[in-house]
């Protein structure tokens, strides 16, 4: 998965080299599979370690405690997020809108369940008021914000939406509805609904209040 690169400091503050990087790596590869296994409750510096054959005294020289290591792995999803925004950027015509609405939903759901242990803790600490984590998740939906807010603008201006849908607003709700329903489709899918259902659904909804069509 190709990245930007970017300078990569250790918990002192000092520049990794290629070597430390791939430490670091192994070890947020290792967070990452311990978090979806195990859950956040359950996840300890040791076991980190011990997935990669290390002692926790490697893990201190990258990461001051877990929720950093969980911040970098959030950073990293924010980065595979950046590439929806291509699925926001051709106009969601009356024709074929309705299927680039569930193109980006296809690919947001892709998205999520490539990272969907790291955003559930995430999204859970920011909401329990962690600042850093609330910053992580606000970086994050800015991704895509500023692309549908557009899209609400143009519709207004073409008379599709009323002007008091505040585009901003409007499109956080969008982010927020998916980031929400997408971690209980299982549930959804208990009571009866089709497993189709909740992308439709979620395409239906986003077309229509991002378009007006």
């Amino acid at each position: 998965m190709a990245r930007p690169s970017k300078t990569i400091l250790g918990a002192d503050g000092r520049v990794l080299g290629s070597r430390a990087e791939s430490t670091r790596a192994k070890l947020l590869e290792a967070t990452a599979k311990l978090l979806s296994e195990a859950g956040v409750l359950e996840l300890r510096i040791v076991d980190i370690t011990r997935e990669i054959g290390s002692s926790p005294a490697t893990f201190y020289q990258y990461f001051v405690d877990v929720d950093a290591a969980i911040l970098a792995l959030a950073e990293l999803a924010t980065l595979d997020e950046a590439p929806l925004v291509s699925h926001l950027t051709e106009p969601w015509q009356d024709g074929d809108g309705l299927q680039r609405a569930q193109a980006f939903v296809d690919a947001y759901i892709t998205f999520w369940d490539d990272h969907s242990a790291v955003l559930r803790v995430r999204n859970l600490k920011a909401e329990e008021g962690n600042a850093a984590f609330r910053e992580a998740r606000s970086r994050a939906n800015l991704v895509l914000i500023p692309s549908m807010g557009a899209m609400v603008e143009q519709a207004q201006a073409a008379g599709r939406l009323p002007a008091e849908m505040h585009p901003f607003v409007t499109a956080t709700a969008m982010i927020a509805m998916i980031e929400r329903l997408l971690p209980y489709r299982n549930e959804i899918a208990r009571r009866g609904a089709p497993s189709s259902s909740m992308r439709d659904t979620l395409a239906m909804l986003v077309y229509r209040s991002l378009t007006g069509h």
